[in-house]
């Protein structure tokens, strides 16, 4: 049987946290929260909040650091896993997503700080054109690229 599968939309507490195993597999952890509201009355009411630990291995670790920040709206699918350790002589244990796919969600804005790569793609298409790509006239029918 395998894990369960699950996407799980929320905004980031803090900044990714970019790590390196010793055999040099990027690992970022991504701290999520989640909660309801609803309009009662003219007032808006949170509900209940879901803390979500969520762990990213790879190139898509490494561009997660890159691309988000805390506050940002991202959805995260991959996998659930208990994982267990001891503290203080007591055995604990969470839930933690491992992450397959991270994305921003783009529900309500689109992200300022974009990461490095949204100037450096422009500027290389510009670049392989001869021109910049966003330099096409608002309504043309042709895309700038």
């Amino acid at each position: 049987m395998s894990l369960p599968r699950v996407t799980v939309a929320g905004r980031m507490v803090d900044d990714p946290d970019l790590r390196f195993s010793p055999q040099g597999k990027a690992v970022a952890r991504l701290r999520l929260v989640a909660n309801d509201r609803k309009k009662e009355g003219d007032q808006w009411v949170d509900g209940d909040t879901l803390w979500i630990n969520a762990t990213v291995f790879g190139k898509p670790a490494e561009n997660a650091a890159e691309s988000l920040k805390k506050g940002d709206l991202v959805v995260v699918t991959g996998r659930l896993r208990t994982e267990s350790w001891e503290s203080d002589g007591q055995k604990k244990s969470a839930i933690v997503l491992i992450a397959d796919q991270v994305a921003a969600d783009l529900t309500f804005r689109v992200l300022p700080h974009g990461g490095a790569g949204h100037a450096a793609a422009a500027a290389e298409i510009g670049a392989d054109q001869g021109q910049d790509p966003w330099a096409t006239p608002v309504g043309s029918p042709e895309p700038g690229f």
